[in-house]
């Protein structure tokens, strides 16, 4: 019988986590080191591929062959050059040069997968504003693993391991404040017994720990360079490694103290968890502005939140306290090993979606959990408006689903043939964050021809797009006087240049 399985593939560490006997979830450890978290850092040589630890280590000699932070990267069209040591953009999408993100992704979960055997399915955690783009490249990634998988967004994951704690006092309206690696999620969820019904998601897909630890970095440089005349290679992992330690101390320290080996030789450089705080003032105030945008979105105030719920590595910092506290009139809940949280969600959803699979234990443990969730983005297509003033037609991007509409949800909205004799409509599906007009600023995800015949100005088209609770979107776009209409199904499946990913993927992992 396969495992039932829940992973967190984070942009610093990941985990992965099953669901027992009993049906509690459990982080398992690196066989090698025994470490519960394992560094998301890559390795790539001619014929073997290094995941973790050893990974950052062989960094020393060939820093341009390994990669962090590929997470940061799912969205984007670009592929990994060793020659230039760096993220390079992909002109065309069979540009085969070096490994794009999906790639380098799947080497991490192979990695994980074999903390245990008989993983074939499995639930892989993403950021609530992940983008259709990287949710994509992140099955791509999965199935490249060979494994068959279903997302979750990380604090709705997050809130699901809470509320489903043996002895949860997890009731009543929650904030789950996801401060990771390189992430950062604000989710606001009504939670009763283990019933969690999501109302709302922001958040900031590039901000996290790993950009605490460059400005960490950037006092080093300062007080080294003071001190020698020339500052510190900035892009060296072994000084990341350093900072983000520096990072740790000074979550229970007031002074951290580091021996720093530079070009010019070893140098002790003393920072202040003041000076450390200071250099992040940017990243605290737009944490603050999220954690309104979060309560406003929600429409009620920071009393009507009953409990701040913590998840991810950064939070174990003084200031994240300070900063809820302040703006929640109570200081967050504690109690839970914050970077395996993500991890236990996802393996308890992973039992929802598999409980044909599950033993009779397993069944009564999540019998009662239920999960209500909501659309993250707006969900639109192109539109031509008259402008009056100049009396032409002007494309702008109309919304069908709002975004927060509680999940599975049907919309649909008429629209009108703009001329007589049009040969067709372009069947556009459109996602953004806010509620933008200008299609500059929205992402096309699809686009696709209804052909018209015989139209006339006024003809009447029905838009229809319907969303499940799995992330899949039926959209239908029909000619209603000739009954002819067009179907795009835009569950996330991966890249239709799957065989292309697979080809040059051919590794040893350790």
């Amino acid at each position: 019988m396969s495992k039932i399985v829940g992973i967190d593939l984070g942009t610093t560490f990941s985990a992965i986590a099953i669901l027992d006997d009993l049906g509690n979830p459990e982080v398992l450890s690196d066989p090698e080191n025994n470490n519960r978290i394992t560094r998301s850092a890559v390795y790539i040589g001619r014929d073997k591929a290094i995941v973790g630890d050893k990974a950052v280590d062989a960094a020393v000699t060939n820093r341009k062959n390994v990669i962090f932070e590929v997470k940061s990267e799912m969205e984007n069209e670009v592929a990994w050059s060793a020659k230039e040591g760096a993220w390079i953009e992909r002109k065309e999408k069979k540009d085969s040069k070096g490994y794009v993100p999906s790639q380098v992704s799947s080497l991490i979960l192979s990695k994980l997968k074999d903390y245990t055997s008989g993983v074939k399915k499995v639930v892989v955690t993403v950021p609530a504003m992940f983008a259709e783009a990287a949710r994509t490249a992140t099955l791509d990634a999965a199935k490249l693993a060979k494994l068959d998988v279903e997302l979750i967004n990380e604090p709705t994951a997050a809130v699901l391991h809470y509320s489903n704690l043996p002895s949860s006092s997890v009731n009543g309206r929650v904030l789950i404040f996801d401060l990771g690696g390189g992430t950062f999620d604000i989710t606001i969820a009504n939670v009763k017994g283990k019933k969690v019904d999501v109302i709302t998601s922001v958040g900031d897909k590039t901000l996290g720990g790993r950009r605490f630890d460059e400005e960490i970095l950037k006092i080093i440089d300062k007080k080294y360079k003071k001190a020698k005349g020339k500052g510190i290679d900035k892009k060296d992992e072994k000084l990341f490694i350093i900072a983000e330690r520096i990072k740790k101390i000074l979550s229970a320290k007031d002074k951290a103290t580091e021996i720093i080996e530079g070009s010019k030789g070893p140098h002790k450089i003393d920072i202040s968890r003041k000076e450390f705080e200071d250099s992040i003032d940017t990243y605290v105030e737009k944490i603050k502005m999220l954690m309104e945008e979060a309560l406003d979105r929600a429409k009620c105030k920071a009393n009507n939140i009953s409990q701040t719920l913590l998840v991810g590595g950064s939070t174990r910092m003084p200031i994240v306290n300070e900063i809820i506290t302040k703006i929640m009139k109570k200081a967050p809940v504690k109690g839970v090993n914050v970077d395996e949280a993500v991890a236990c969600g996802a393996a308890i959803y992973a039992g929802l979606q598999n409980k044909e699979s599950l033993n009779s234990a397993q069944k009564k443990a999540i019998s009662n959990v239920e999960l209500n969730d909501v659309c993250n983005f707006y969900m639109g297509t192109f539109m031509v408006m008259i402008d009056q003033e100049r009396n032409m037609g002007v494309e702008v991007n109309d919304i069908v689903i709002p975004r927060d509409t509680k999940l599975p949800c049907s919309i649909t909205k008429n629209y009108t043939v703009i001329s007589d004799g049009q040969k067709g409509i372009d069947c556009s599906v459109t996602q953004s964050e806010g509620e933008e007009k200008d299609r500059e600023f929205v992402n096309v995800i699809a686009n696709e021809p209804l052909e018209l015949k015989n139209a006339k100005a006024g003809d009447p088209i029905e838009v229809t797009y319907s969303y499940d609770t799995n992330g899949k979107m039926h959209c239908v776009f029909q000619d209603m006087k000739s009954k002819k209409k067009h179907e795009i199904n835009l569950k996330p499946i991966g890249s239709k240049d799957f065989k292309e990913l697979k080809d040059n993927l051919d590794f040893d992992i350790e």
